[in-house]
């Protein structure tokens, strides 16, 4: 078995596994969903996003938004992916948009960024007439979606790497940020364990696919040195077997100067809170105060660094 279907049945078995999951899961209450709205004319079913509304809200319009890019080691997701994690988030007053992207291997990270674009650009064009406050805008990603997340703050940050990725930026901010296990130094990932970190070489062709010029900026941290970022806050877990690539992100943030925050769960805190705890199971209580802490830093004026 070639390592592209090593991790093609590795992907397969997890959708299995979240499709189980999602069925089984209790739904969130206080919000609705309008669902499959094309970004792109023309485009393929992953070039569409979803939005999530709270069902109460006429006294919060127009509604503070977050923007969430799901992850998926850049293979695996879509737009219904952290569906009921956006339902919490919504039922807490926010407007929350949630974007399909295409994937590797039949597009590498430059087309992705210009699909996260091109549903940025869908919001700066539509997000008003659908109450959502572009003045109060948060971007929140996990484990390879967290990697797309710092890119695309990066991106609108950037001249340079708007020329690079052929990206035109929003008219609208990034307020805060929430990074979520991120895999945030994806040319390290041979450093790691497990299946990903085995077929790192070939990941790192399917990055560049058609556009090494965007080589140097695969890592975070390469992509964000001289550029001065929204507040961010770093969501980790020792549980997490991607721990040390959270390590590496808080070195990164404190090498750049970045105003960040942090919420950090120990090992001693229990083995279930792995990767990703707080998005596919929103509603444990660990999720629920991981996710309500995001929210707190979301509405906060500032964030200082710690």
């Amino acid at each position: 078995m070639t390592p592209l279907e090593q991790l093609r049945q590795s992907w397969a078995q997890t959708a299995q596994k979240d499709q189980e999951r999602i069925f089984e899961q209790e739904k969130p209450k206080g919000a609705f969903a309008e669902t499959g709205y094309s970004y792109i004319a023309h485009g393929s079913t992953l070039q569409t996003l979803n939005l999530y509304f709270p069902q109460k809200s006429e006294s919060l319009k127009p509604l503070p938004t977050i923007i969430d890019i799901h992850g998926g080691g850049w293979m695996y997701g879509n737009r219904r992916l952290n569906e009921n994690y956006c339902r919490f988030l919504a039922a807490q007053g926010y407007a929350v948009m949630a974007m399909s992207y295409r994937l590797f291997p039949e597009v590498g990270l430059k087309q992705m960024m210009a699909d996260i674009f091109a549903s940025l650009h869908w919001l700066e064009h539509f997000g008003p007439q659908k109450d959502c406050n572009l003045n109060k805008v948060y971007l929140v990603g996990d484990s390879a979606g967290a990697h797309l997340a710092g890119l695309a703050a990066c991106l609108q940050a950037s001249t340079k790497l708007q020329r690079i990725f052929a990206l035109t930026p929003v008219n609208f901010e990034f307020t805060k940020i929430a990074l979520i296990n991120g895999v945030m130094e994806p040319t390290r990932l041979a450093e790691g364990k497990g299946l990903m970190s085995k077929t790192a070489d070939l990941q790192l062709e399917l990055f560049e696919k058609q556009a090494p010029e965007i080589a140097p900026f695969i890592d975070f941290s390469k992509a964000c040195s001289g550029l001065k970022l929204p507040p961010i806050l770093v969501i980790g877990g020792e549980n997490d077997s991607f721990w040390w690539q959270t390590e590496l992100l808080i070195a990164t943030l404190n090498e750049t100067g970045a105003p960040y925050q942090t919420k950090l769960w120990t090992q001693e805190d229990g083995p279930h809170l792995g990767h990703v705890f707080n998005v596919a199971h929103w509603e444990w209580s660990e999720s629920r105060t991981t996710n309500l802490a995001m929210l707190r830093f979301f509405a906060t004026e500032e964030a200082n660094q710690t």
